[in-house]
């Protein structure tokens, strides 16, 4: 009798449904959560480089056309003419564009070259300690009229996961790179009578 008892049990155990659902939902649930996570952090760190690139190239526009050059002639100071840059790709003062970034961590480069074929970006990151080059931010060489330039700009920004092994942090703090550069000739603006690449 006992037997029959424990083998009835067992089967009534089997056929059960009360709370099969929430054990369903316990089980998909986490990768279910973490996949959303995932895309939630994928689509952050697309949509922060978009906006990235184009705070860059509204900055970038003032040194292609020679406008950045001619309003801050006669100035030889790299980091006063790279902070100048810096509030025309963000925006001067209370103007600031949207961004979902930090206006004031950007670190730009701006560097000429003698063909588009040899040109190189700066590199940001020591990949060695997880932390800036020592000397990415501080070069600026004035783009003259007809000059190929190469602009490398870049910023940190937070990383909120780092779920199913995608790794998305570039810093050894956690924090994510976003890298824009531009190549372009600049056009050949006027520069009689200003005081534009004083050198």
């Amino acid at each position: 009798m006992r037997l029959s008892s424990c083998l009835g049990g067992i089967k009534a155990f089997r056929s059960a449904q009360g709370g099969a659902a929430a054990v369903e939902f316990a089980l998909v649930a986490v990768p279910f959560l973490a996949l959303c996570a995932g895309i939630i952090q994928v689509a952050f760190l697309i949509w922060a480089a978009q906006n990235f690139d184009r705070s860059v190239q509204v900055g970038v526009r003032t040194l292609f056309t020679g406008q950045f050059q001619i309003s801050s002639g006669g100035q030889t100071d790299a980091a006063t003419l790279l902070t100048a840059l810096r509030s025309k790709m963000c925006g001067p003062g209370s103007d600031n564009l949207v961004t979902l970034f930090d206006c004031s961590a950007i670190k730009i480069d701006v560097n000429t070259s003698g063909s588009f074929g040899a040109s190189a970006p700066s590199t940001p990151v020591d990949p060695q300690t997880g932390m800036w080059n020592a000397n990415f931010g501080t070069k600026y060489v004035c783009p003259k009229p007809g000059a190929i330039v190469v602009v490398t700009a870049a910023v940190k920004i937070p990383t909120l996961l780092g779920l199913l092994g995608a790794n998305f942090r570039t810093f050894s703090d956690g924090s994510h790179l976003l890298m824009s550069t531009a190549v372009f000739r600049t056009e050949p603006y006027q520069t009689t009578g200003t005081a534009a690449c004083a050198s």
